[in-house]
């Protein structure tokens, strides 16, 4: 199995797999009493009653660079077996931006600059020159594509195959910059007793609509007993939460002594500040 990229297995019910439930049905029907001595004759067959074989097609590598169509066009004008009025036109779209001189195939930029196509053996060899030879500095994916333009080198799949390479890098792994890990060990807010911590968020709207239009919930939870208040509402404006905030949250619990937002402007605003005061 370790040849296979992927393997799915398959239950096969007794219906459609007759042949081994009459096996299965037949050795069920075999009754031996206690004590009786039985015979068990062996027999061989050269190839199997029931067998499925499982074949695997493998592609062969392509050995020809990704340009050989456009290089064959451009030196004999000719076309791939079979290739269809479309594909005619795509090719000849496409090698009006290249140039070849003698052997040699190279791509038009946009600033006019001349751009020396590679194979994916090459590419793999300037990539590594430039990202960690002499002058390497073990940049970036992109900033890596950028400079190997700059050296005058082109394929098709510079961008990607560029990003691949760096994250493979062994030493970019290690010395890179995480951008993902917070800059400071993140602690817990909790809340000292209950009801003195709140959290206000907006549910965002709800499709379809409840009978009476609303489609926006208003909800606060407290830090510290995890209780839920929850309203909803057709549209959130800074007098709705206000008025949500004086109703459900300070005439049932009191004035909580924090209000954690997510600086909404209809949660974070002039109206929100003199009610706080």
């Amino acid at each position: 199995m370790t040849v296979f990229d992927t393997i799915t297995f398959c239950h096969v019910h007794r219906e459609e797999n007759q042949t081994v439930d009459a096996l299965a049905t037949l050795s069920a029907m075999v009754q031996v009493n206690e004590g009786q001595e039985m015979v068990i004759q062996v027999r061989q067959q050269p190839q199997t009653v029931y067998c499925q074989c499982l074949t695997r097609e493998m592609e062969e590598p392509s050995t020809e660079p990704w340009y050989f169509d456009i290089k064959r066009y451009l030196q004999k004008g000719e076309y791939h077996d079979g290739a269809s009025e479309n594909s005619k036109q795509t090719l000849r779209r496409l090698a009006s931006g290249f140039f070849l001189s003698e052997t040699v195939l190279y791509k038009r930029n946009t600033n006019m600059t001349l751009l020396r196509c590679v194979d994916s053996q090459e590419a793999e060899q300037i990539m590594e020159e430039v990202h960690e030879g002499i002058f390497g500095t073990h940049v970036n994916g992109h900033a890596l594509a950028r400079k190997i333009l700059r050296a005058w080198y082109y394929w098709t799949r510079m961008e990607s195959d560029c990003y691949q390479h760096v994250r493979k890098c062994a030493k970019c792994q290690i010395h890179a910059n995480h951008l993902n890990v917070a800059p400071s060990t993140l602690h817990n807010l909790n809340a000292p007793w209950p009801f003195s911590m709140k959290g206000i968020d907006v549910i965002r709207p709800i499709e379809p609509k409840a009978s009476n239009g609303h489609r926006f919930i208003l909800m606060a939870i407290d830090y510290f007993t995890k209780w839920v208040e929850a309203a909803s509402y057709s549209s959130i404006t800074r007098s709705t939460v206000v008025r949500f905030i004086k109703k459900d949250i300070i005439c049932q619990y009191g004035l909580p002594a924090h209000i954690i937002t997510n600086n909404g402007t209809n949660l974070n605003n002039k109206m929100m500040t003199e009610l706080c005061e």
